[in-house]
């Protein structure tokens, strides 16, 4: 097929003029929030999630599978920060001290809670396709989430995690 040659060149500013602000505070970035809702043996300290409700504004999505996909991925990381792994680090060297990876706990496909996500769509003319990414945020609030639940099922407060059985007890005073 025949073609002439087409040279173009365009600029534009780096930020549309919205995401950044001077002072390095974001504008209009992500925002989430999310529930969860849990079930606590006070006999053995055993959490259960019944449930996680987690809606995020990530713009645009391009994909609406991909995202949901995302969402659900950072939410069992972010369960798993919460209730399972317990990583030992050598704070001078960085290396992690755990015995082996075996016992480097994580969830399991039967312990996945439903998740039920919802994407706020929010276009604001900021960027060329208003698109932001989804990956951290999803899992970041999920601990927190599951923390305030057991607080509200327990009644005492747990400020370390991972949220272990032994972790409820002795905050129960049961150990």
């Amino acid at each position: 097929m025949r073609t002439s040659q087409i040279i173009a060149t365009a600029s534009r500013s780096d930020d549309y003029g919205g995401f950044q602000q001077p002072w390095g505070l974001a504008y209009g970035d992500l925002g989430s929030v999310q529930f969860a809702e849990v079930s606590v043996d006070t006999e053995t300290g055993f959490v259960k999630v019944e449930k996680i409700v987690a809606a995020h504004s990530c713009g645009r999505p391009l994909n609406l599978a991909q995202v949901e996909s995302q969402i659900n991925g950072g939410v069992i990381q972010g369960m798993s920060y919460a209730l399972y792994e317990y990583r030992v680090m050598d704070k001078p060297t960085g290396f992690m001290m755990n015995a082996n990876v075996d016992q480097y706990k994580m969830p399991f496909s039967m312990e996945i809670p439903q998740i039920e996500t919802i994407v706020i769509e929010d276009y604001s003319g900021t960027s060329s396709t208003d698109a932001y990414g989804i990956g951290e945020p999803a899992n970041i609030a999920t601990a927190v989430a599951i923390a305030n639940a057991v607080y509200n099922a327990i009644g005492v407060r747990i400020f370390e995690i991972p949220m272990t059985p032994a972790r409820i007890l002795k905050a129960l005073n049961k150990v």
